[in-house]
């Protein structure tokens, strides 16, 4: 166990845990745009920074998602200096996104109204990368990537429609909604930044007929299964395999 000080409070945590789930622990919210527990830190939306200070080393910022605490740490994650800066972080962000939702209501809790800022092109995307995330380390098909435009830095994201599988994790895990999935008429149908993407069929439940996944996804849950000895012989919408035991649709291959 680590024991460290945020914001005043004395707190005791595991061995491994970052600054932004220990101050979560005692009750402590840091804002965040682009964390999600359920992938590594990336650090793009910066907005979970915090002052840190550890025996033998100086007072730094450093974003809370990826900072992992030691023994005799002290963290600030309010302070005058860090509230300063994620304000001037969020006007940046709110200039170029200034209808998106999430980004006011990210910038209200910081007391942010207005932007001194102006930009030459609004953005649909905040460019956090955790879609492209998604579909690398928890897909595993790389659909997304970065693009430049015009030889500049990277500044969207391209779907490769080729590679797409259209399970939607993209979508899910967007938090400027850059990204949306529909289903209709037996298809899915992926946006990004609302146009369309890609249109994938749909397969349909064998117990009660509902449309609910691509073909794209059931072909490559049976290459997975594949790989260790099984086989999908029957595919079930969530309801359906909730009501039925899952077992027998999957049945040691024949060796």
């Amino acid at each position: 166990m680590v024991k460290l000080v945020i914001d005043a409070k004395k707190c005791e945590v595991p061995v491994g845990t970052t600054a932004l789930a220990a101050a979560r622990e005692v009750g402590i919210v840091i804002p965040t745009l682009c964390s999600l527990r359920a992938l590594r830190p990336n650090k793009a939306c910066r907005l979970c920074i915090v002052e840190v200070q550890a025996p033998g080393l100086e007072k730094m910022v450093a974003a809370s998602c990826d900072l992992l605490v030691a023994e005799g740490m002290e963290i600030s994650a309010n302070s005058a200096k860090i509230q300063k800066m994620r304000r001037a972080i969020i006007q940046l962000l709110l200039a170029a996104m200034p209808d998106n939702i999430a980004v006011k209501e990210l910038a209200a809790g910081l007391g942010v109204f207005a932007t001194p800022f102006a930009v030459a092109k609004r953005d649909a995307c905040a460019l956090c990368g955790v879609c492209i995330q998604a579909c690398q380390e928890k897909i595993g098909v790389s659909a997304l990537s970065y693009a430049a435009q015009g030889g500049k830095a990277a500044d969207a994201v391209i779907l490769d429609a080729e590679r797409c599988v259209g399970c939607g994790a993209c979508a899910n895990v967007c938090p400027v909604g850059a990204l949306t999935v529909q289903d209709k008429n037996d298809k899915r149908e992926l946006s990004l930044y609302g146009e369309t993407a890609n249109v994938i069929d749909l397969v349909k439940c064998q117990v009660c007929g509902a449309p609910f996944a691509t073909e794209k996804v059931v072909d490559l849950l049976r290459q997975r299964l594949k790989k260790d000895a099984l086989t999908l012989d029957a595919v079930y919408c969530p309801a359906c395999a909730r009501e039925r035991n899952p077992a027998p649709c999957f049945e040691r291959a024949a060796i």
